[in-house]
């Protein structure tokens, strides 16, 4: 297989260099070293608890749109997507949760972390196959009167959107349903119900960013027109596997949000420009270009809808990327900024790199690359809390406390810039 190309990854606005630091292991991890015989023993990785009130469920959906042929693959006449969606859930005791990659996907993103020199993970180093979330497939769904207010996600290029387990899993615990999506052929890997595999095509490796950003703002757009399905009466996976009891109709589709890391962050941003559905958006370390290289029309438009930048050591409302936009947003906004975050800290593999690095299964100076130098239970802790905060101020009008205020002392990691 040809490995994915994530150069773009290594723009100025996308992955800044932090030095060289060894960071501390989640809690939890296993982080076994060499086994008996010089063999590399894989690393176990766990993925921190959601701290909200409510068990978490989880479901996987199939959806394919016939009005629209797939851009990137064009012997298909239809575009077919895999989404995950989490939400609070009713307690099933003694249920095993669910796996946070299918396998097919595991297999793939392992070969890449293995071959890719930003990561250099020995061979056999982690077990990427085994890590397990905190949602348990298919439990019932606790509703609430008026519904649960949506919040859709859109990962990084080329990272699976099983890659934003631990912020989808926190909203989802604080009574969100929160929506996944993979943009096929874009993504490393997508695993159909059926076992294909769909991986990334050449055509995706070569289009712009503003291509790239268009086709991802059809698809959330289509993923919302059929969570309204169930509405209906209508079942939304394309195999139509039954949904968990409770699943149906229980979208607040008036209260919709969208959060979105790296380039998915820029597809939040414009989604929430072209699709009036979406009332507060949130870009996790995600550049919009500006000028010739904005990636979409939101960037000279401008936003009247709440909008939440969380940053790493790079990116702010004053870098020239930036600033096109922010002059444009008339809504209510911030600018928060972990300067000691790195690109992915904003992803799960803030809880899975620093583990992979102290069993010695991976050069000690990748992590601090690739997610910062920060602690990463802290840094967890707050994206949680800040990601949440945002979500329950403008879907669900409760009060924020004065998190967004200015600077917290719980949580000296962030820096307001704006």
């Amino acid at each position: 297989m040809k490995s994915p190309n994530l150069r773009h990854l290594r723009r100025r606005q996308f992955v800044g260099a932090l030095g060289l630091a060894l960071l501390a292991p989640m809690a939890g991890a296993s982080v076994a070293g060499a086994a008996p015989g010089g063999r590399t023993r894989p690393v176990t990785m766990t993925l921190p608890p959601p701290t909200g009130p409510y068990p978490v469920g989880t479901a996987s959906l199939h959806l394919v749109d016939p009005s629209r042929p797939d851009p990137w693959l064009t012997t298909r006449s239809a575009r077919e997507l895999m989404t995950t969606v989490w939400y609070p859930s009713l307690p099933v005791p003694g249920r095993r949760p669910a796996l946070q990659l299918p396998p097919h996907v595991a297999a793939e993103w392992q070969q890449l972390v293995e071959t890719r020199e930003d990561f250099s993970v020995k061979p056999g180093g982690a077990d990427w196959a085994a890590t397990r979330t905190h949602a348990v497939t298919g439990a019932p769904v606790r509703r609430r009167p008026g519904g649960l207010p949506v919040v859709l996600y859109s990962p990084g290029r080329n990272m699976p959107r099983g890659f934003g387990t631990v912020l989808a899993e926190e909203l989802a615990s604080r009574g969100c349903l929160v929506v996944a999506v993979d943009h096929t052929h874009e993504t490393i890997a997508v695993e159909f119900p059926d076992g294909r595999v769909a991986r990334t095509q050449d055509a995706t490796e070569t289009a712009t960013l503003r291509a790239l950003v268009d086709v991802r703002v059809a698809d959330v757009r289509f993923v919302l027109d059929r969570l309204e399905t169930p509405h209906r009466g209508g079942a939304p996976d394309a195999d139509r596997r039954p949904l968990p009891s409770g699943l149906a109709g229980c979208a607040d589709l008036t209260a919709v949000g969208m959060f979105g890391h790296s380039i998915g962050g820029a597809t939040a941003a414009q989604a929430m420009h072209d699709d009036p559905r979406i009332r507060a958006a949130a870009d996790l370390d995600g550049a919009v270009g500006a000028g010739a290289n904005a990636i979409g029309s939101v960037v000279d438009g401008g936003l009247d809808r709440p909008f939440l930048l969380m940053n790493s050591v790079l990116g702010n409302s004053r870098d020239e990327v930036l600033a096109t936009l922010w002059k444009n947003l008339r809504g209510w906004h911030r600018n928060l900024q972990i300067p000691t975050a790195g690109h992915y800290a904003y992803t799960d593999l803030q809880a899975q790199l620093p583990p992979i690095a102290a069993a010695g299964n991976m050069p000690a100076d990748r992590p601090a690359a690739l997610v910062g130098t920060v602690d990463p239970a802290r840094s967890v802790r707050a994206q949680r809390a800040y990601l949440s905060a945002f979500f329950d101020v403008h879907l669900r009008h409760r009060p924020d406390h004065g998190l967004f205020d200015g600077p917290s002392a719980a949580h000296p990691e962030v820096s307001f810039i704006d």
